[in-house]
């Protein structure tokens, strides 16, 4: 017994040293995307400062009327790297969808890549060849750290969709995987670039891809109708129900067979069988059936339910009678428990992969859209309003169900502004209140954001003249223009008083963009240098944003009278305050005491909190 005991021992000894093997190589051997990260440079500016965003005024669009409660839509000039550390102050979580057409990396696309290194072979800023022996390592740490800021902006429930091509589709899965995580990818849909065209090699490439990935498992995308030819007939429900189609027999012989829908059916003064042959019943009823074989779909009792709702229809022709069931646009047969009923709703059906491969998708739409809206094309690589109108159809609702909060879409390699142009057209279609952030770079003397995306929107909402010599009517919406602009002289993490003092006096567009108040309210020329109010554009139960900024308290007795007179209009009114104070805002609440709907905040350490995480 005691050898035996020992020789166990010994093996457990043995499995305990197999183990620890295993976790050596499970550590020194890992799968997944490996590449030299290589430190990006950023003007002095960026890299000493700290991030805020600057409104330019005169840029400011409205054209949907005053006090619709519907946000303003954002485009913020400036490189996304910056505006997405801004935006992790403003809208950490709040993003329901991202859509990003990068740089493919294709060595003729432009794409620059700033090595904080001193290089001379390839020096910083120009366009990265193909042959660059770091291409696909300045790719990856470029959109590696544009990705994980991204991340932290969606909802749990958000989506992000990536369009790439064969460049880097492959190293961008992969990222993709390390950023959001394997199980949360959704699918990589191929989308026509061009029908046809010339090619040198012996394959055309007429594809590239869109990628979705969501931030958690909980994602919701939204199929769409099912809408067929087939659905053509109306009966006396339609207008409950809508068209209806009739291509199911209630028989059928293709899956496995089943005695207890096997029976005969009296319907309209005739007995029928399932194959429409007593004998072939007959047979089954003695054993001699099949693995599939005949039977009805419905039980007895659904079919009575069906018969007396009217989903059954008796169809004639040359080879006899065949019983049919009605399926309907908008009706459902449905068990609750407590038995049958007819419950209304819009009948849905997945939307297949290969969507993007029709021709309203293609880069020659793309050409045309912009064109319409411009006159000239002007940008090289924008992508058609089908798609973006596609994704945001699939990913978004009018407005959240039961709160009426906007739907958040946000795309920072924004470009020609396809993605606002697309959610203009939805909201005109459904009456919807989704509001897009774009955030583009100026690009040179040309500044894409201003001349391009900025223009053509602008167009879009307040109506244009297009190629063609017509006028085309408006689609409505306002629009807030944002620069990005730096504060301070030292990083977030190393912030000195003098630079929290001058963060708290310019970061009044920061925190009017946090609670989506974008609107400023003028203020007595006594209170400037001391506080900013801002509000929403609602017409009734209005939010605003109230700011005192200065470390000199002496006015902030004329400040809360302001809140108080502000109240007045409108005794429902929500005020969010914010107060610079160097810890808590806790010793301002008695100033407060006599004022209903306040939530006060303390400024400038959250921004600062939020920005010392980013940069480790």
């Amino acid at each position: 017994m005691a050898e035996t005991l020992d020789g166990l021992k010994v093996r457990i000894r043995e499995l305990e040293k197999e183990v620890e093997r295993w976790k050596s190589q499970v550590k020194s051997v890992r799968y997944g995307l490996n590449w030299m990260d290589v430190p990006e440079a950023f003007d002095k500016d960026s890299e000493d400062k700290i991030p805020i965003l600057e409104e330019v005024a005169e840029k400011a669009v409205d054209a949907e009327g005053p006090l619709t409660g519907k946000p303003p839509h954002v485009i913020i000039e400036g490189d996304n790297y910056h505006a997405l550390t801004c935006l992790n102050y403003t809208h950490r979580g709040k993003i329901d969808v991202i859509y990003i057409d990068p740089p493919y990396n294709t060595g003729s696309d432009g794409f620059t890549y700033k090595d904080k290194r001193f290089l001379t072979e390839f020096p910083d800023g120009q366009k990265v060849p193909k042959e660059h022996p770091l291409r696909h390592s300045y790719w990856l740490s470029f959109m590696e750290k544009r990705l994980n800021l991204a991340k932290k902006l969606l909802r749990d429930e958000g989506v992000i969709f990536i369009s790439i091509d064969d460049n880097e589709q492959a190293n961008l899965k992969l990222l993709c995987d390390k950023v959001f995580k394997e199980e949360n990818f959704i699918t990589s849909i191929p989308r026509i670039t061009k029908r046809g065209g010339k090619s040198s090699d012996a394959i055309a490439r007429n594809h590239d891809y869109l990628m979705v990935y969501s931030k958690t498992s909980s994602y919701n995308l939204i199929p769409f109708e099912h809408d067929d030819s087939d659905f053509k007939y109306k009966d006396e429900f339609y207008e409950e129900r809508g068209f209806y189609k009739l291509n199911q027999t209630l028989d059928y012989d293709s899956l496995q067979y089943s005695a207890g829908l096997d029976y005969p059916l009296n319907f309209q003064g005739e007995i029928f069988y399932p194959g429409s042959s007593k004998e072939k019943y007959d047979e089954r009823k003695k054993g001699n059936f099949k693995r599939a074989d005949w039977a009805w779909r419905w039980s007895k009792e659904k079919f009575k339910f069906g018969e007396e709702n009217g989903f059954i229809v008796l169809k004639k022709s040359k080879n006899g009678k065949r019983i049919y069931t009605k399926t309907y646009q908008n009706a459902t047969i449905e068990d609750d428990g407590d038995g049958y009923k007819v419950v209304i709703k819009k009948r849905t059906a997945p939307v297949s992969t290969l969507k993007l491969c029709e021709n309203e998708f293609s880069n020659d739409n793309a050409t045309k859209d912009l064109v319409e809206v411009l006159g000239k094309k002007d940008f090289d690589y924008s992508k058609p309003v089908a798609l973006l109108y596609f994704i945001e159809k699939i990913a978004t609702h009018p407005s959240s169900s039961g709160t009426f909060r906007p739907p958040v879409i946000l795309d920072f390699f924004a470009g020609s502004g396809t993605t606002l142009h697309a959610t203009l057209n939805l909201n005109k279609e459904d009456g919807g209140i989704r509001q897009c952030i774009l955030v583009q770079q100026s690009e040179g003397d040309n500044n894409i954001c201003e001349n391009v995306t900025y223009e053509r929107n602008r167009r879009v909402m307040c109506g244009y003249t297009n190629a063609k010599g017509e006028n085309v009517e408006g689609l409505g919406g306002s629009l807030k223009y944002y620069k990005t602009g730096f504060v301070g002289k030292h990083q977030s993490k190393n912030a000195n008083d003098a630079d929290k003092v001058e963060l708290a006096e310019k970061a009044g567009c920061l925190i009017a963009l946090a609670e989506n108040t974008l609107d400023t309210i003028k203020v007595p020329e006594a209170a400037k240098g001391f506080w900013q109010i801002y509000s929403d554009n609602a017409e009734k139960k209005k939010r605003y944003t109230c700011i005192y900024h200065n470390g000199d308290y002496g006015k902030v007795s004329d400040f809360v009278a302001k809140i108080d007179e502000l109240r007045t209009t409108d005794k429902k009114s929500k005020f969010t305050v914010y107060v610079f104070s160097w810890n808590s805002p806790d010793f301002f609440e008695n100033e407060f005491d006599d004022l209903k709907n306040i939530e006060i905040k303390a400024i400038p350490k959250p921004i600062l909190e939020i920005y010392k995480a980013l940069n480790g």
